[in-house]
């Protein structure tokens, strides 16, 4: 393949949003067979979202070395925005790759309302929490479904929110089965939270700098100490759904969340769903 990277080489945290997929992104990057990229998340094969500036794939891996990694891993959450982005699995599939798919869950009623949260501050985009654009990226089901005509089921590696803060061994030592490497347990993988990074107005006056063109390039540290600044300057607003807001939301997703156990064997029934 070219940059030496082999076809199945890849690892692609697909979403979903706002389920701490940047927190699993940094933990598994750590690996020593793991090559991460030069950004979390680049949107290479998203049509609409803001892509790192590379003319090929593995230009995202410039420190990628077969001696030493067994794999390379992104994260872009525009991978499971369907249907605003429809085309993600047949561009990665005619890419010529065999991705190994991780795709991390979360409580559809608190991703929405997180998710609701990231966007508050973002006068270009001003959803109702129960808007379909919302509910639909937490039908996990139907972004997965996306996959099928192109992918096995077994490239698909579905994990827990709740594990990630509440039992991190577990979550990696599946992740580490999965992906056939040995287990190695990142340091500080405990209570692991899911900070919303807002769009502020420092936030949005940043990305139209200079320096807004980089920032996908920092050092993860670096932004991180960022993003915590501007929710100290900018924080959320409180946010819940109703009661009527969670009948609507539920009533919508069941369909697809007995599918998501039928076909993964992802237990639905501690979000309140039948199956």
């Amino acid at each position: 393949m070219p940059g030496g990277i082999p076809k199945d080489g890849y690892i692609l945290i697909v979403g979903a949003m706002k389920s701490g997929t940047s927190s699993l992104y940094e933990y598994l990057a750590r690996h020593p067979e793991i090559c991460p990229a030069v950004a979390k998340e680049p949107e290479f094969f998203s049509e609409y979202q803001s892509h790192v500036p590379v003319d090929n794939y593995h230009d995202l891996w410039p420190s990628f070395d077969s001696a030493v990694h067994r794999y390379v891993i992104e994260a872009s959450t525009g991978y499971t925005k369907y249907p605003e982005e429809p085309n993600v699995p047949r561009a990665i599939h005619d890419y010529g790759i065999s991705p190994q798919f991780i795709y991390i869950l979360r409580n559809p009623f608190d991703r929405i309302v997180s998710h609701y949260k990231h966007l508050h501050y973002n006068h270009s985009w001003k959803l109702d929490v129960t808007d379909p654009r919302m509910v639909l990226r937490s039908n996990y089901f139907l972004q997965l479904q996306r996959y099928q005509e192109y992918f096995d089921v077994g490239d698909f590696l579905l994990l827990d929110f709740d594990d990630l803060k509440d039992n991190p061994e577990h979550l990696f030592r599946r992740t580490y089965q999965f992906l056939g490497l040995p287990a190695v347990f990142p340091k500080g993988a405990k209570n692991v939270e899911n900070p919303t990074f807002r769009g502020s107005k420092i936030e949005r006056a940043l990305r139209k700098s200079r320096i807004g063109s980089v920032f996908g390039f920092l050092p993860g540290p670096i932004k991180e100490v960022g993003k915590s600044l501007l929710r100290t300057v900018d924080p959320p607003p409180e946010r819940r759904l109703s009661e009527a807001e969670r009948q609507f939301v539920h009533s919508e997703l069941k369909d697809g969340m007995a599918e998501l156990y039928r076909v993964y064997g992802f237990d639905v029934r501690k979000w309140g769903f039948d199956i």
